[in-house]
């Protein structure tokens, strides 16, 4: 009798037919998954109390959902009891995979024989929120006699009925974490959550089979399927030898479309190479299937890569004292002492040296080097030479800064004409040798030649192959603030060419937002000896189709089409990466037109202008930068900057590194308003580039764009497939930001990072805050100083650089290397994987000081001491 009364009185509420059937739907099983700090692995599935809070405590729900089966949903609400605090809004979700109530927590679904949630390693929110085709969708509160009211849509009961999907995630719109919103679980008496359901007797047509299957292999454990989907249905079931493929690999219909299904996370009694059976059958939202669609195909064959032995030279019996070689990657203290794990004879035999010769091995239009440790009595001069047509050639003084308590060098300054050597510390010396794009391929000799009458032969092997004068995987070197003078800004872009890098600076700040704030900080003085009027750049009126860029050209137009490098080793490369103004509070300061609600696709409604002159001026820059020829510079429209809502001077929204349901959809509305204006010149390349450490957060914003993701080291780390997935659905490019080692460990890290990176599919890496305005780092040790600035003799500023930089060159030339041999052996990506595997481990973590930390990856010994082996057997695939 209650429970008649109770559904007669909520019916009264619902905005629909009286004579539609309402059925309440019990939750059967609840559990807030925690996801923040040390409690990964909590399970609250017997709490009274469960938490719903931002990114820390997301709820996972389970119904009954045995009397809709068969029965098509009209509209459906949850209703849960208030406990603490208020919700103003959550983004519901299905939930991808089955899961265990009083197992689960954000590491795992609680279930035998699956380690994680759905596939090995994979965390809650990969399989909500949007993630792993899952439904969702943003509800506000209502709030009615202590419970929230939240709608659901009709298809995500369909899912739960189906057995498409396996409950209902609830996820706070807000990230406030001073607060602890929480709701009553179904353990509470009498408060339990449930689902309302309104029903539907309208006939449902039955489903269609899916046509066109083509199976494509892809590696040894992985394969994937494209259909036709049918002009009608809800879902499809697929089984690969009658073995069902996981819910979290099978999107929903997409009526008409050709669609893509990855066949993966399967049992080595399934991926056995041979002919296998995948059988498809599509669902209607009340359960029927149509006939099962059959197509069978040779899958999961692997053929292992070759594996060339790697073989050092064979060690000298006398090597000569006081003067060891090593690699420029490596390093020891001025004592002697290795940096990180080294063999015991490492300083007179390695890849590069056997005691009593140096041995080089490059690619035409390679830069290749060695470290000199030098021990002596006196002064003396150092020279390398080689015979035959000149080659240019760097020397460097290692500065030894302190690192936990040790002198360790890492600022380089050009060699002086004399060093003072002592016969109980090193002086650490580096060379780079720049072996010409058209150099003959053999043997080149030369000398390293002390004035002390020491001598090191040095035979340098030129291969026949030439790297790539771009560089196809990208390390973008990232800063803030432009120098004083555009000389300076085109000596540091110089140094970073040099090393196969590029810098991109970004010259504006968090506090631009207020009416009548500085909207941009373009103001270096130019060889003319003026200043860039910043004052008329930002001068921006409203509803204006065209605005003052005339300085913004002579400053950078040589660096954006490369034309500065014309005379350098690689000849003219545009920038790779470059920020423009745009943001949030450029062309026109955000606060003057922000009405103050957290949606941004309300927030601006009754002032238009400020929309439409973001994508007038842009569209006015796509044009300039299509009549200037800038067609292969990479731009970058980039917003930067946080705020709260109700800061006057901030953004409202948190656009870098957002966290909040707002500050994605923000992000949504500031990327189609860029659509908008770049699609004046669709030839210009400018990326809507969102740097992101909360891929898994997105709450289905963002879905179908194909923009630059800069993901966080940590997230890519533990959201690989969550990032790749979306990189082949949508054509995301993805880089991966971090911070480079810090001094006291080895620079072979950054090796380690960037071939990690590339190895599982992005394209770029972004180390942290690279430049040094100060010059500090040339006295102590600085994680972050790679670019230094400095004065010279004259007073004169000059950018010296970190042994560091040398790595992530070396790290560049090594993909470039695996690239040409992908490319000659036909090798898939899981083929390269292999290879690099078999040479060198690449398993680490990331470092981090706190959450807003970009975060160190951080590898093994094993890992790093097998770079230079993958290397050589590159180079031996190349040479064959």
């Amino acid at each position: 009798m209650t429970t008649k009364v109770l559904l007669f009185g909520l019916l009264s509420l619902l905005p629909c037919s009286v004579l539609a059937e309402t059925l309440r739907l019990d939750v059967t099983r609840d559990n807030s998954i925690v996801m923040v700090g040390r409690e990964w692995n909590v399970n609250a599935g017997h709490k009274g109390r469960i938490r719903i809070k931002g990114n820390q405590h997301i709820v996972a729900m389970g119904f009954d959902v045995s009397a809709i089966r068969g029965r098509r949903v009209r509209r459906a609400e949850l209703v849960c009891q208030a406990s603490a605090e208020m919700i103003s809004g959550v983004t519901i979700s299905t939930i991808a995979t089955a899961w265990d109530e009083t197992k689960s927590n954000g590491l795992t679904a609680g279930l035998d024989g699956i380690d994680g949630w759905g596939y090995a390693g994979a965390r809650f929110p990969a399989v909500s929120g949007g993630n792993a085709f899952t439904l969702v969708h943003q509800a506000e509160s209502k709030l009615r006699d202590g419970a929230y009211h939240w709608q659901v849509p009709p298809d995500m009961v369909h899912a739960l009925a189906t057995g498409v999907a396996f409950g209902l995630a609830i996820h706070e719109h807000d990230a406030d974490y001073g607060r602890n919103p929480s709701i009553f679980a179904r353990e509470q008496s009498g408060k339990q959550p449930y689902l309302l359901v309104q029903l539907d007797d309208q006939p449902t047509a039955a489903p269609a089979a899916p046509t066109a299957l083509q199976l494509i292999p892809v590696d040894g454990s992985h394969a994937r399927l494209s259909l036709r989907a049918p002009a009608n249905g809800f879902a499809y079931e697929l089984s690969i030898d009658d073995f069902p493929l996981g819910r979290h690999n099978i999107p929903l219909v997409q009526p008409g479309a050709s669609q893509s299904i990855p066949l993966r996370d399967l049992p080595a009694s399934i991926t056995r190479p041979g002919v296998h059976r995948i059988k498809v059958a599509t669902i209607n939202r009340t359960g029927k299937r149509s006939t099962p669609t059959v197509a069978e195909a040779e899958l999961f064959e692997s053929t292992p890569p070759e594996l060339p032995p790697v073989t050092l030279p064979v060690a000298a019996e006398d090597p000569l004292p006081g003067l060891a070689v090593i690699p420029v990657t490596d390093k020891y203290d001025s004592s002697g002492k290795a940096v990180g794990e080294l063999p015991p004879n490492y300083r007179n035999h390695n890849s590069l040296y056997d005691g009593r010769q140096i041995h080089l091995t490059a690619a035409a239009g390679e830069v290749v080097g060695f470290q000199a440790l030098l021990r002596g009595s006196g002064e003396v001069s150092v020279d390398l030479r080689f015979a035959g047509p000149p080659m240019r050639v760097d020397l460097f003084r290692g500065l030894y800064v302190s690192s936990q308590g040790r002198q360790i060098p890492d600022p380089l300054l050009p060699l002086p004409k004399m060093i003072r050597l002592t016969p109980d510390a090193d002086q650490a010396l580096f060379a780079d040798v720049y072996v010409p794009f058209d150099a003959t391929p053999g043997v080149r000799r030369g000398k390293l030649i002390l004035s002390d009458g020491r001598e090191l032969p040095v035979a340098l092997t030129i291969l026949p192959i030439q790297l790539p004068r771009k560089a196809a995987f990208l390390c973008e070197m990232n800063s803030y603030g432009l120098p004083d003078h555009v000389d300076d800004f085109y000596a540091l872009q110089q140094v970073a060419y040099d090393h196969r890098v590029h810098a991109n600076i970004l010259h504006y700040s968090h506090h631009t937002a207020a009416p009548g704030a500085r909207k941009s900080n373009l103001d270096m003085r130019l060889r003319s000896g003026r200043r860039m009027d910043n004052k008329r750049y930002d001068a921006v009126q409203p509803g204006a189709r065209q605005v003052y860029w005339d300085d913004f050209v002579e400053a950078f137009g040589p660096y954006l089409d490369g034309s500065c490098f014309r005379d350098r080793h690689r000849g003219p490369i545009p920038a790779p990466g470059f920020y423009l103004t745009f943001h949030e509070s450029w062309p026109l300061n955000c606060r003057a037109y922000f009405n103050g609600d957290s949606d941004a696709y309300r927030a601006f409604a009754e002032t238009p202008e400020y929309a439409q002159t973001y994508v007038n001026v842009l569209a006015d820059f796509a044009r300039l930068a299509k009549q200037r020829d800038w067609t292969e510079t990479g731009f970058h429209v980039y917003f930067n900057n946080k705020g709260p809502l109700d800061s006057k001077t901030k953004a409202p929204w948190i656009l870098d590194e957002p966290s909040a349901y707002w500050d994605y959809r923000a992000l949504q509305y500031y990327g189609e308003l860029t659509d908008r204006g770049r699609q004046a010149a669709s030839d210009v390349q400018i990326d809507y580039r969102i740097d992101i450490s909360r891929p898994e957060y997105c709450r289905g914003q963002l879905d179908g764009r194909s923009d630059l993701w800069v993901v966080a080291s940590w997230a890519f780390q533990h959201y690989r497939r969550l990032v790749s997935d979306r990189a082949d659905r949508d054509g995301l490019k993805v880089w991966v930001y971090g911070t480079s080692n810090e001094v006291h460990e080895s620079n072979r890290q950054v090796q380690a990072w960037a071939l990690d990176a590339w190895q599982h599919g992005a394209t770029g890496i972004v180390p942290w805050q690279t430049v040094d305005k100060s010059g500090k780092a040339l006295r102590e040790a600085d994680q972050l100083g790679l670019f230094i600035f400095d004065k010279d003799e004259q007073g004169q500023t000059v950018i010296r650089h970190s042994a560091r930089l040398k790595a992530y060159r070396d790290a560049e030339q090594l993909i470039a290397y695996l690239q040409l041999v992908a490319k000659k052996q036909g090798w898939n990506a899981s083929q390269m994987r292999d290879f690099i595997g078999h040479y060198t481990r690449l398993s680490g973590s990331v470092r981090k000081q706190n959450e807003a930390d970009a975060g160190t990856s951080q590898y093994d010994h094993q890992g790093l001491s097998g770079l230079s082996k993958l290397r050589q057997a590159a180079i031996e695939l190349l040479r064959s």
